[in-house]
């Protein structure tokens, strides 16, 4: 009798362990499932970023070109200087307490949604000085631009280079501080007001390329009244 109990005890036994293997392997095979399909939409090319613009912003979608799918383009405009250009409506302006003749800087800002804390992912600042004396399209170089320590990786000035319609010289280079950033300045002279104006693109190194499709069109937006 008991040796009986026994093996239907057994028996119950192996019964209810073999559901609740099987019931593992099941979790298991939902669970590889999940994963499969995120790695797919993974991989379409676009990605998540988490309050794109700042607070309450929520989640913003974005493609290849570093452009959220709901952003649409804003105007700014100096009648100071006669500048005017687009930038996207998910990046934040400023215009006070500003450094290095910077007129006007736009950035992407990632909201930190764990503390808080904002973290610019690319920045692009307006900047206006004084030109030289006996300025010309012909003198504007390198020579006459303080690089600020930065390590100079490529510059060039041609035919096709321009800023607001007017020929420009195009820098590439690299900041070395706290932060190491990648940069690309873009200069022009205006004689009509005898003023230098820089464009510069600011972003860390792994980010660079990412944002700079949308940046391109930033500076190809500019106008500068002759």
């Amino acid at each position: 009798m008991i040796k009986t109990s026994a093996k239907r005890l057994m028996l119950l036994i192996l019964v209810f362990s073999s559901l609740i293997y099987s019931g593992i392997k099941q979790d298991e095979h939902v669970l590889a499932q999940i994963i499969t399909a995120n790695n797919k939409s993974n991989n379409t090319g676009q990605g998540l970023l988490v309050g794109t613009g700042g607070p309450g912003v929520g989640l913003s979608k974005i493609n290849n070109s570093g452009i959220a799918k709901n952003s649409t383009f804003l105007t700014y405009e100096n009648p100071d200087f006669a500048i005017k250009m687009r930038y996207p409506s998910d990046w934040i302006k400023q215009e006070d307490n500003l450094l290095f003749h910077t007129i006007a800087a736009f950035q992407l800002v990632h909201q930190n949604i764990y503390d808080f804390t904002n973290t610019t992912l690319a920045e692009v600042d307006l900047r206006v000085y004084p030109a030289p004396q006996n300025e010309t399209f012909a003198k504007l170089n390198i020579g006459q631009i303080n690089t600020r320590g930065e390590v100079i990786s490529s510059y060039y000035k041609n035919a096709t280079t321009t800023l607001g319609g007017f020929p420009a010289l195009k820098i590439a280079d690299y900041f070395f501080g706290d932060l190491t950033q990648k940069q690309m300045q873009v200069w022009t002279f205006v004689p009509g007001k005898n003023i230098l104006v820089e464009i510069i693109y600011i972003a860390q190194p792994s980010k660079y390329a990412f944002y700079l499709p949308i940046v391109q069109k930033m500076i190809d937006s500019i106008q500068i009244a002759h």
